[in-house]
């Protein structure tokens, strides 16, 4: 929400790209129900920070956790090539998915139907999710690795500019500032 704040204050003075971390980059060291469920009582935090976030605080869906990252971080690799305006609304379902209805987003068939609720049509994009996977799981490696290497061990995390990390959820105005210190 907070970029959306700082396109609709900016516009195409800046531009957003989003890259993956993988919180947990395999299922090994999976949680049991009770320990993820235990682990989502955290986000009750979250409309605190900013009232404007969703989420269902514990775990409140009979559906399993997500197993690992990887899938939804693929599927969000794969969506980047169909335009900024479905990547965005991708990105807005699945945190949607994941944090307020808890889905399984690490499940191809509730990937595809996140897909779909996107507009995008759910054949064609599982079929190019499975055709492009290891590739597509390689550039999220690649941004996972990348993102160690510049200290980053948790999420959020924005970098500004390729030059200042912000770790954590700030307000917008922190971003408000340094985006105008760096374009004066």
């Amino acid at each position: 929400m907070r970029f959306d704040d700082l396109k609709d204050k900016f516009g195409d003075l800046i531009k957003i790209e989003w890259k993956a971390f993988m919180l947990r980059p395999t299922e090994a060291g999976r949680k049991t129900r009770e320990e993820f469920i235990e682990y989502t009582r955290n986000w009750a935090r979250m409309p605190e920070v900013d009232p404007r976030l969703e989420a269902t605080s514990p775990w409140a869906s009979d559906d399993p956790s997500p197993s690992h990252s990887l899938p939804a971080l693929a599927a969000a690799k794969l969506v980047t090539a169909y335009g900024t305006n479905a990547e965005d609304d991708f990105h807005h379902r699945m945190f949607k998915a994941y944090f307020s209805q808890n889905r399984t987003i690490s499940d191809l068939a509730v990937i595809t139907s996140i897909a779909a609720e996107a507009g995008l049509d759910r054949v064609d994009f599982a079929a190019a999710f499975e055709a492009q996977y290891d590739t597509l799981a390689n550039a999220v490696i690649a941004d996972h690795n990348e993102a160690q290497q510049l200290g980053i061990s948790g999420v959020p995390a924005t970098i500004v500019n390729n030059e200042v990390l912000v770790s954590g959820a700030q307000p917008t105005e922190a971003f408000i500032g340094l985006i105008e210190a760096r374009l004066s």
